[in-house]
């Protein structure tokens, strides 16, 4: 699977939200969870590749108070790639996973 398009940050009370072009990176790749993956990350200016276990969480529903309330993971082995990503916001980038 190859991704690419721009990343956003949106921070929140609680987890922060990454998206690549207006979609949870998180929600994207839901079908890797659980699987030996390995990750190609390229941005203009850096470029990451990681090799493991992928877990990968989403979750978008209502809170106690009627608020909405997302939580989101991309794990490979014990490497955040959300929290990586997440320094490069507004960035152009194409993901590879295998």
């Amino acid at each position: 699977m190859i991704l690419q398009g721009i990343l956003q940050l949106q921070i929140m009370k609680g987890p922060n939200l990454l998206y690549i072009d207006d979609e949870p990176l998180a929600k994207k790749l839901l079908q890797f969870d659980g699987k030996q993956v390995k990750v190609h990350m390229k941005l203009p200016k850096a470029e990451k590749e990681v090799s493991g276990l992928a877990e990968i969480f989403f979750f978008e529903g209502k809170d106690g108070y009627g608020g909405d309330k997302f939580t989101n993971d991309f794990d490979v082995d014990e490497f955040d790639c959300i929290e990586w990503l997440s320094n490069f916001d507004g960035e152009q980038i194409t993901i590879t996973i295998e």
